[in-house]
């Protein structure tokens, strides 16, 4: 079974294209606060989560996740690598603040910005973000991204404050030596969220990596579902 994990904002409709160009036994989830997933605070701290995806998953499956659903099944693959058989990562960073001793990241100042919108209009804020996913002039895509979260469930606001504190406070670098299984790292031309050294070097630097370029911006799997699912299938085995 593969297990899908999305990205910060959004919920498991964003996959459909994906489940449904894959043709493998599949499942997406909903992060904590967003689709229909209940909430609690705390619920989306990477560590926590992983545990429950464990406990709640049994046996070896395959994980997919994209950008914060990166950290957490990145976060599983290393603390429960018995719960773990593949690896796959899209848009995904370790870390995605930039620091001294990680210049792949985005500048502080843009995640304290985004907070200061967002506790002024999150809604305003959550579509920003989608178009910065998408990619300048992909206007479909962020049609089809406001889609999924009217089909699928907006966000809470409270989880999207806390998610958005995840991904400026996460540092899940020293976890990627201990990810053995085999690890597919795919990533968009051009993402504007998640820089390609950034994911070229999480891919270096676990045991079993593999980068791959594929599609465009944040969320390539929208803009090229028939070659990420081609790629996924081959990994898969």
């Amino acid at each position: 079974m593969l297990f899908l994990v999305h990205g910060w904002g959004l919920n498991r409709k964003v996959f459909a294209g994906l489940e449904q160009a894959l043709a493998v036994p599949c499942a997406s989830l909903d992060l904590p606060g967003h689709g229909r997933a209940p909430y609690e605070p705390g619920a989306l701290d990477p560590d926590t989560l992983a545990a429950e995806l464990a406990a709640r998953h049994p046996g070896a499956h395959a994980w997919l996740g994209w950008s914060l659903g990166g950290l957490v099944a990145l976060t599983l693959a290393a603390r429960h690598p018995e719960s773990v058989s593949r690896l796959i990562l899209i848009g995904a960073t370790p870390r995605f603040v930039r620091d001294r001793d990680w210049p792949h990241g985005t500048e502080p100042a843009v995640f304290e910005a985004f907070a200061k919108q967002l506790a002024i209009d999150h809604e305003a804020t959550l579509r920003r973000f989608l178009t910065l996913q998408a990619g300048p002039g992909a206007r479909t895509e962020v049609r089809a991204l406001m889609a999924d979260l009217a089909i699928g469930g907006a966000p809470r606001p409270e989880a999207l404050a806390e998610g958005l504190k995840v991904l400026q406070e996460s540092d899940r670098r020293a976890l990627l030596p201990a990810v053995h299984v085999p690890a597919l790292v795919l990533h968009g031309v051009g993402d504007t969220i998640v820089a390609t050294e950034a994911a070229r070097a999480a891919a270096a630097l676990m045991p079993n990596g593999r980068f791959c370029e594929i599609g465009r911006g944040h969320a390539p799997f929208l803009n090229a579902p028939a070659q990420s699912a081609a790629l996924i299938r081959d990994f898969l085995g």
